[in-house]
């Protein structure tokens, strides 16, 4: 059984936390153990918080200063937060429920958090109580010299960002978050252009043309770094096969490539790997850049199936090559998939265009 994320936050990191912070971290872990024994990741991390309250005790912000004093190096790129300061999100926490009532405080809390852990889940409460206030900061730290902040200038606005609540004046107009990823698409951090084509990623998923129109005005820039975030910023429209996306991407008409029958086992066995294969030929007489994915179309608990797609990579054919693609992939369990035995399909899709499904039988 894989080890699922929420169990890091135990008596364990507990103690690591309080004693990070100045309190006494073996009473801190005692007390946190029983209470997050049946909860969820965010619960836990909420019952973390509201132990440092008790035990930290005074004004809000005095207790934030001393926090932030004892919260340690900046991450370096490439230091990734869950690698390194994983324990730090009860901080985090901490500024959402404690802090709303200081947001100036808080917003500077949460700048240098952003240096040693991450800020952009506490930003979001500020957002929405004080929206033009947090944009004014934002574009701030859009500005700052520091990697970890510009980047957060990104991530704290994304209108659908992952254990975060949907903030939903963006999902209805994400126009004011345009000029912040103007400012930082071509930025020299992948750190910062990751939060960026995430962003635009989120934006395309209810405002398309929006997305398109910014990712041309990248695509049409020059920008060093600009082809990369495109097409990573527009992965989703890819992936329903968007003609404009794929052309912004590079990527050719798929009527120029046949693709054979993608050769997979009739029977995998949960927690096994298999391989897929198949051949691409371009017909056309001029080169065709290629994107090559699959979909396995997972069984679903109400017996409907529902696609994944997944990168097989890509490629650029010369008139009349054919190429053999193959991908092993692996039906392992985690903490995110959930495998029912029974009918699956597989089906490879080239520049947005989905081939023949192949059944097979994934058993226990």
């Amino acid at each position: 059984m894989a080890t699922k994320m929420k169990d890091y936050f135990n008596a364990e990191t507990a103690q690591r936390l309080g004693a990070q912070l100045g309190i006494d971290g073996a009473e801190y872990a005692a007390w946190v153990a029983p209470l997050v024994e049946n909860l969820e990741i965010l619960d836990r991390v909420t019952v973390f918080a509201q132990g440092l309250r008790e035990r930290l005790g005074g004004e809000y912000a005095g207790v934030m200063g001393g926090i932030v004093e004892k919260l340690g190096p900046e991450l370096a790129e490439g230091e990734g937060y869950f690698n390194h300061a994983f324990h730090l999100w009860p901080v985090s926490r901490f500024i959402e429920l404690y802090g709303l009532d200081k947001p100036e405080v808080s917003l500077d809390a949460i700048e240098e958090l952003t240096r040693a852990f991450t800020g952009e889940w506490a930003v979001r409460p500020y957002l929405e109580r004080y929206p033009e206030l947090t944009m004014s900061r934002v574009h701030e730290w859009a500005d700052s010299n520091s990697h970890n902040v510009r980047r957060l200038a990104s991530e704290g606005i994304r209108p659908r960002l992952p254990w975060a609540k949907v903030h939903t004046p963006f999902v209805a107009d994400p126009s004011p978050i345009i000029p912040i990823l103007d400012r930082l698409y071509d930025d020299e951090s992948l750190f910062v252009r990751k939060s960026v084509a995430n962003n635009l990623n989120d934006i395309g998923r209810t405002h398309p043309e929006l997305a398109l129109a910014t990712a041309t005005r990248w695509a049409d820039s020059g920008a060093p770094h600009a082809e990369w975030v495109v097409e990573r910023g527009l992965r989703g429209l890819i992936k329903q096969g968007h003609g404009e996306a794929l052309e912004l991407a590079g990527f050719s008409s798929p009527t120029a490539i046949t693709m054979t029958r993608p050769e997979f086992p009739r029977a995998v066995g949960i927690g096994e790997k298999a391989t897929l294969s198949a051949s691409l030929t371009n017909t056309a007489d001029v080169a065709v850049n290629v994107l090559a994915e699959y979909r396995l179309h997972f069984l679903k608990k109400n017996g409907t199936r529902k696609p994944s797609v997944f990168r097989l990579g890509k490629y650029t054919l010369e008139p009349g090559e054919t190429r053999v693609v193959t991908k092993t992939h692996p039906f392992r369990v985690t903490s995110t998939r959930i495998y029912y035995p029974g009918t699956q399909a597989l089906s490879l899709v080239i520049n947005g265009r989905e081939g023949e499904l192949v059944e097979f039988e994934l058993t226990q």
